[in-house]
């Protein structure tokens, strides 16, 4: 259930009460909370990836209630729960693949907010990195198994592009430059 209110005048206000002008409730069923909790989780990993500041302690909490293994229980009960093979009958087709375009926007976001934290971190958090590109793969994995689909997650779209751009370079003859961990590697092919 979900409640939105309209008040006479916008917040902040002067005074300290400002009169309700009309109240609003919606009932959603479990899939349609799973579809909104799911969304919002997106629309804030995008938020925080997008800043022009980006906050890296907020991010790597989103990250970390995202993408660890222990916190995983959050998005992945909502798969388990409503798009395994035994729970998806219960369910209108057009919500069910609603609520998988939201996990595919998910693991992107993931993704995306994995890449932003690798170029923000210092050297001591390496090792951080690692484990939660580690559990990022493992949930992605988990859900391609329960969507049964492949989700491709963002560190192979990467490395696709990356590919695809040295390919292109030593076509072209172009000079490429590699930036690994903040290291960089110019070469120029002859």
């Amino acid at each position: 259930m979900t409640f939105s209110l309209t008040a006479l005048h916008s917040f902040p206000y002067v005074k300290k009460r400002i009169p309700v002008m009309y109240q609003h409730h919606t009932d959603l069923n479990p899939i349609e909370v799973a579809i909104d909790e799911m969304s919002k989780k997106v629309a804030e990993l995008r938020q925080l990836c997008s800043s022009s500041e980006v906050d890296m302690i907020k991010l790597q909490l989103k990250l970390q209630g995202s993408v660890s293994v222990q916190v995983n229980a959050g998005p992945l009960a909502y798969a388990r729960a409503f798009l395994d093979d035994t729970n998806t009958k219960r369910y209108a087709d057009n919500k069910i693949k609603q609520l998988k375009e939201v996990f595919r926007q998910f693991v992107e976001a993931c993704g995306q907010a994995l890449c932003v934290n690798e170029r923000l971190i210092k050297e001591n958090q390496f090792e951080y990195q690692e484990e939660m590109k580690a559990n990022y793969r493992e949930m992605v994995k988990e859900l391609s198994e329960i969507m049964h689909e492949q989700i491709w997650c963002g560190e192979e779209k990467i490395s696709v592009m990356q590919n695809s751009l040295h390919i292109f370079n030593a076509i072209s003859g172009t000079p490429t430059s590699t930036t690994v961990h903040g290291m960089t590697n110019s070469s120029s092919i002859a």
